[in-house]
């Protein structure tokens, strides 16, 4: 086990309990944080008009409520067992087949990242042009995701360090945003305000998104609460945070665009370009930047583990500088923000089966006692190898169970949405063949 340890990296072992240094405030200011960023306040955007703002955040707290049940979850399993969310996947999926997770996981936060970045570079170019008239949305979104690697190199503790700051700071740039709604524009003539159905989102339709929101950041939710001290402040930091960050980020931005509607005028989609419109240009670009940053330094940490998770010999700091690289060039040229929603939706699509299917067998088959050493040394215990280090079982109900959500979004969309009906039908076929099978 020594010589194992040896050639693993360190980030890969399970955080023991007094090596936790979350409390419940802490952790509470990483969800908040990561929740407010600035592609959660787009998404709250493209609710108006096509519903009345009381609906729009009606929905945002309904399906955040749904969307935290997981996230919480997932998070008990990495405060029990101390490690990262796809290292705890080998105890479902086997120590071979929790590549498969780990490689679309990675896959999925360097596109997440693609995403952020672009925005944080039109932000920085927004307060740019306003101040000095340079204009380079490519040097900006360069120095964005720059930052970001900055701060990923410190891990847990600079991401802790700047999702306090980034909180302290959104909050009371958004709070004076939601005071000015209040007194100048009138909250009456928000709330007044007529839906104009433009791409017929139905209410079900946006309820599933704001679920499906919620679930792309399952999968970092053990790389964080492996780190907190208490099941408690995993639960209520985790929930809290995160619930109260999205119905604050989307609410607001759907409030942005009714405070721009109520007046006669067109509303632009693009945030930065929005907060101008209500008077906060530069503050809201300060507001943009700083969530971008919390949420790409997330999506960095737990991209650069999923790929130390199938190779645990690389080195957690030039493994993160690579994938910085790649999130630069995936900025600079990919369109990945023409199609935003669809690639909220793709997300739930890959990541619910995975997690419905892990939250099964961790709380149901396994009543959450895992052997960690089985799980973080293969080589040398057998008890999750499955066959030939894969579970089968686990593998083709999470392939079966995309394809049907897949279908259930794209092909045949059905008026509830997908991603719940499809949980609970992963969630159940993996109980009822595991046991059938008697697999352990």
């Amino acid at each position: 086990m020594e010589e194992n340890k040896k050639n693993m990296s360190e980030d890969l072992l399970p955080v023991s309990p007094e090596n936790k240094t979350l409390g419940g405030v802490s952790n509470f200011a990483i969800w908040f944080s990561c929740s407010m960023v600035t592609t959660v306040m787009l998404t709250g955007m493209y609710f108006i008009p096509e519903v009345s703002f009381g609906k729009a955040i009606t929905l945002i707290l309904i399906g955040s409520l749904v969307g935290i049940i997981p996230l919480i979850l997932i998070g008990a399993i990495g405060q029990k067992t101390g490690l990262v969310t796809m290292v705890a996947a080998r105890a479902t999926f086997g120590n071979r087949g929790a590549n498969l997770p780990s490689i679309m996981n990675a896959l999925i936060y360097i596109g997440w990242q693609w995403a952020q970045a672009a925005l944080g570079g039109l932000a920085l170019n927004y307060i740019s042009v306003q101040l000095t008239g340079f204009n380079s949305p490519a040097v900006f979104t360069i120095i964005t995701e720059v930052v970001v690697i900055v701060v990923a190199l410190f891990a847990i503790k600079g991401i802790s360090l700047w999702e306090k700051i980034a909180a302290i700071c959104i909050a009371l740039i958004m709070a004076i945003v939601v005071i000015k709604a209040f007194a100048v524009t009138g909250m009456n003539h928000i709330i007044d305000l007529e839906p104009k159905p433009v791409e017929g989102y139905s209410s079900m339709y946006i309820f599933d998104i704001v679920v499906a929101s919620a679930l792309s950041w399952v999968a970092m939710s053990a790389d964080y609460n492996r780190n907190c001290k208490s099941l408690k402040g995993t639960i209520v930091g985790t929930g809290a945070g995160y619930t109260m960050g999205t119905l604050f980020s989307m609410g607001a931005g759907a409030l942005m665009v009714c405070m721009v509607l109520v007046t006669g005028s067109a509303a632009s989609y693009d945030p930065s370009e929005l907060f101008g419109q209500i008077g906060f240009g530069i503050p809201g670009a300060i507001v943009i930047f700083m969530s971008i940053i919390s949420a790409n330094v997330m999506c960095m940490y737990s991209s650069t583990m999923s790929v130390i998770q199938i190779f645990p010999k690389l080195n957690y700091t030039k493994t993160a500088l690579v994938i910085g690289v790649i999130c630069i060039l995936g900025a600079l040229f990919s369109g990945i923000l023409s199609a935003f929603l669809d690639f909220v939706n793709l997300i739930a699509v890959v990541f619910m089966p995975i997690f419905a299917i892990m939250i099964a067998d961790f709380f149901v088959l396994k009543k959450q006692c895992v052997h960690v050493d089985s799980v973080v040394y293969p080589e040398e215990n057998k008890k999750y190898h499955y066959a030939n280090g894969i579970n089968w079982v686990a593998v083709i109900v999470f392939i079966v169970c995309a394809i049907i959500c897949y279908l259930l979004s794209y092909v045949w969309p059905i008026p509830t949405g997908a991603t719940i009906p499809t949980f609970f039908l992963t969630f159940f076929l993996y109980i009822i063949l595991m046991k059938g099978m008697k697999i352990r």
